[in-house]
């Protein structure tokens, strides 16, 4: 079987890194395979040397075709056998979306979770939809178990550490997660709350000194004491390995996104025993659940924000969608349970996260290779 990618595999994104891993993934099944780039953004990178080896390759006819794209920009080539869309949503409902044209064309979807899944049936997709987890490199974080890093902070170090990692955006919902922190928890309590973080397009500094300058004026508006912990944010590029070194450096991962189709960093935090907070109703409750993690309850809210980015181009991140904005008072419970877990049930906490250290097969390339290519 001949096979060929495209996607955005050059890019120095979260796009293009899954991209690169379900090029990795699709090699253990598929040796004659072929990739040919795309472009979302202007920020790229020179992939590795395997990447580069199925960039180079050519071949007189494909079987196959796996297109990583938004749903706008999937084409279908009819003169393919199979053509297999793979896609990301944070949102629910695109039946008003011109690109359900697109979708039913395929002959298959892949997307990372049952919560797209269902919203896709539900929306008028027809063709058949598969849930295939994103791929991460398992090897990588299997032997970098003990790899730390030296965070910006010293007065930290023997603190709980609350964090998450994320770009600056309304879904994220930083702000929600910093006012949990500081309802959840009295200055004499032994937490941190670390975010690693950035704006698109602003530089380190003006990221940190925009995020912190809103962080400030959200505690000026909660009023309810006069002196605050400061949270640590890192805007500072981190390499794969220090990302993992951040994860290794603290203790538990909260992400209480609007809307998560995959959450890399959720599934990274899970096998490295960060045992995550994550929000009801996303796609990160396909792999953490009240065993190895916390769910934050969660309501249904029309899509409403005040940045497009990207997506200004196309007919989605409109009212005419939905997603789930987490229980601010669910979170703050979700914190209060995993540091007294901590503090007074060892035994529980230890249980809680070897769970989640034991998942890590389930994101290998081979693992999730299998699965999307059968």
């Amino acid at each position: 079987m001949n096979a060929l990618f495209i996607g955005p595999y050059r890019q120095a994104d979260g796009w293009g890194m899954a991209s690169r891993d379900y090029i990795k993934s699709i090699g253990t099944q598929i040796k004659n395979l072929s990739t040919r780039p795309t472009y979302l953004t202007s920020s790229i990178i020179q992939p590795d040397s395997q990447i580069l080896k199925y960039e180079n390759s050519r071949f007189k006819h494909y079987d196959i075709v796996f297109q990583k794209s938004l749903p706008h920009c999937i084409a279908v080539n009819k003169t393919i056998k199979k053509n297999v869309g793979i896609f990301a949503s944070e949102t629910n409902d695109i039946s008003k979306s011109v690109s359900l044209h697109n979708l039913n064309n395929l002959d298959e979807i892949c997307v990372p979770s049952t919560q797209e899944q269902k919203s896709l049936i539900l929306s008028g997709v027809k063709t058949p939809i598969k849930v295939v987890s994103e791929p991460i490199d398992t090897v990588l974080y299997g032997n970098n178990k003990d790899h730390k890093i030296e965070l910006p902070s010293k007065n930290i170090d023997k603190c709980f550490k609350f964090y998450s990692i994320g770009e600056y955006i309304e879904r994220k919902n930083f702000i929600d997660l910093v006012t949990a922190f500081h309802l959840a928890f009295e200055l004499s309590d032994n937490v941190a709350l670390i975010i690693k973080t950035q704006i698109s397009g602003v530089s380190a500094i003006e990221s940190k000194k925009i995020i912190t300058e809103a962080f400030n004026k959200l505690k000026a508006k909660l009023n309810h004491r006069s002196i605050y912990k400061q949270e640590t944010i890192i805007c500072d590029h981190l390499s794969d390995l220090d990302l993992l070194g951040l994860h290794n450096s603290c203790d538990c991962f909260v992400m209480p996104s609007y809307g998560e189709a995959f959450c890399r960093p959720a599934a990274e935090a899970l096998v490295l025993g960060k045992t995550p907070i994550v929000t009801d109703n996303t796609g990160m409750t396909d792999f953490i659940n009240k065993d190895n993690g916390f769910i934050i309850n969660s309501r249904k809210e029309p899509v409403i924000v005040n940045n497009r980015t990207l997506t200004k181009d196309f007919d989605i991140y409109n009212a005419n969608e939905y997603w789930y904005r987490p229980n601010i008072y669910s979170l703050i419970e979700s914190m209060k349970k995993v540091y007294h877990m901590y503090k007074k049930s060892k035994q529980d906490y230890e249980s809680k996260k070897q769970i989640g250290i034991e998942s890590l097969e389930q994101f290998s390339y081979e693992t999730v290779g299998k699965k999307i290519c059968t």
